[in-house]
């Protein structure tokens, strides 16, 4: 599952450069033809309401991997303190 969500991040951050790319190709084309009539903050909302959602997606997957490994390193904290050393400790 962890390699799974790391492509699939990966290919969503590719493809919002190239997205972000074809913006910013599209307004220097603007720029070029009609500069009286670029709009940047098209491209601006174009390029910044992906990036904003995708960050905030990410975070929230973050926060649940994160309550996941400290739940399981807490049980496995408990699994350890159950062996001591003692316990291996042969008697002559």
């Amino acid at each position: 599952m962890k390699e799974y969500s790391k492509k699939i991040l990966l290919l969503i951050a590719v493809l919002w450069l190239l997205i972000a790319l074809f913006g910013v190709g599209i307004t220097i084309y603007q720029a070029i033809t009609s500069p009286n009539n670029v709009n940047l903050e098209g491209l601006y909302s174009y390029v910044g309401a992906p990036m904003a959602g995708g960050i905030i997606m990410y975070l929230i997957k973050s926060a649940i991997e994160n309550k996941h490994k400290i739940k399981n390193s807490l049980d496995n904290e408990e699994l350890n303190e159950e062996i001591t050393d003692d316990d291996f400790i042969e008697e002559d």
